[in-house]
């Protein structure tokens, strides 16, 4: 039997799945082998942290609609990405100016099967012609990762504050993600019922049984979200 010293584990690595130090942190970081929440690094690349500079400092490039936009179409490639993995419960994505933060995207899947296959798939695959990178994360409670600060606009930290800063989309487009998915899974459980009861009437026939039938195909699950509008 071992013990683990809690003196030696990173509790910011533990708590946010991301330290500013990195590799460097004197204390442990104790990466998962099994968590139903995955983080990409870096992922989302906020025009507000863009490369043009202005007398040595960063400037935004674009106004705050431009800015939303550009992240609610990038905040729904991505849901939509994951929900043809599996269900997904939360998705954030933070927008700290500092490197162990920035464009940082958690989801939070139905369960830890769900999210091992999801950082599988999603280290084979590109984004806005970036490679993507994928890990389990050790955060447990994404609220319990936010910057309350940051959402009243009083966070006084600012690069060096070492919790969430979370850019969220409107209301409107996270209701209408979340609808689709349930829809897309209503329809998922209704095509499994139906096969099994065809395959119940009829022994003779091939049908599969309900536990064998696949999941939604990425293209079934695409076309929800685009009937759902």
């Amino acid at each position: 039997m071992s013990f683990e010293n809690p003196k030696l584990i990173c509790t910011f690595y533990t708590k946010i799945g991301a330290c500013r130090h990195g590799e460097k942190c004197s204390r442990r970081h104790i990466k998962p082998t099994s968590s139903d929440t995955i983080l990409m690094p870096n992922l989302y690349k906020n025009p507000k942290f863009s490369n043009n500079e202005a007398n040595g400092q960063q400037v935004p490039i674009t106004g705050e609609k431009e800015l939303q936009q550009h992240f609610e179409d990038f905040y729904k490639d991505v849901f939509v990405r994951a929900a043809t993995l599996g269900k997904v419960d939360a998705m954030v994505v933070c927008e700290n100016n500092n490197n162990h933060l920035n464009g940082n995207v958690y989801i939070k899947f139905s369960s830890r099967d769900i999210a091992y296959d999801a950082v599988v798939k999603l280290n084979q695959e590109w984004y806005d012609g970036r490679p993507v990178y994928c890990e389990l994360s050790p955060v447990e409670s994404l609220s319990d990762a936010n910057c309350r600060a940051y959402d009243t606009n009083s966070c006084s930290r600012g690069d060096h504050c070492n919790f969430m800063h979370i850019r969220r989309p409107s209301p409107g487009l996270k209701n209408f993600l979340f609808r689709a998915q349930e829809k897309s899974f209503l329809t998922q459980r209704i095509a499994s019922i139906r096969q099994n009861l065809s395959a119940q009437q009829t022994p003779e026939s091939s049908a599969p049984p309900a536990s064998m039938i696949k999941t939604t195909s990425p293209e079934a699950v695409q076309m929800l979200f685009n009937s759902s509008r």
